[in-house]
């Protein structure tokens, strides 16, 4: 499991020229937080669109870089239908709290944890209450604007970071 802030700032390579096409500014999740969808490499700015790469593209996430297929694999965001959504939605996962549908309050998203190889979220570490915890990604998972909405039995699943990582 690879920890989502230890991809930001590193750099973009293409396999087949070894050409650097900008740095990792963020990972793409879904709205179910169930998986990456891609890298932002260059935000929207006043001229410009945001450039992403689609995750088919990636051929791995390494501890230093990221290494691409070729630079076309790096695309404008309006090119790439399931991220441009996402990113106009403006859901932003870390930072974010997350409740149950029923109204309790499991604490702030600090980071996400996920299989370099396949994308997958594997969950959520949050802060609150008493310290540092590990929610694995509950299939209820919805990313909102201000708040995550789980289903109330995602409380059951909520184990101490330290013990989550030591397991995984």
């Amino acid at each position: 499991m690879r920890k989502g802030k230890d991809a930001s700032g590193l750099l973009v390579i293409t396999k087949d020229s070894g050409k650097k096409v900008g740095k990792v500014e963020d990972l793409v999740l879904d709205r179910q937080g169930s998986r990456i969808l891609g890298i932002l490499v260059d935000e929207a700015g006043w001229f410009k669109e945001a450039k992403v790469v689609p995750w088919p593209s990636f051929r791995v996430i390494g501890l230093d870089a990221v290494i691409i297929d070729e630079e076309a694999s790096a695309k404008k965001a309006s090119e790439v239908p399931e991220m441009s959504e996402v990113l106009e939605a403006g859901n932003v996962l870390v930072g974010a709290r997350v409740a149950t549908t029923d109204g309790r309050e499991l604490g702030k998203i600090e980071d996400f944890y996920f299989d370099p190889e396949t994308g997958v979220v594997r969950g959520f570490e949050l802060s609150g209450g008493k310290g540092r915890s590990f929610l694995p990604t509950p299939a209820s998972f919805q990313a909102g604007k201000d708040v995550a909405l789980v289903d109330p039995s995602a409380v059951e699943t909520i184990t101490d970071l330290k013990e989550a990582l030591r397991d995984a």
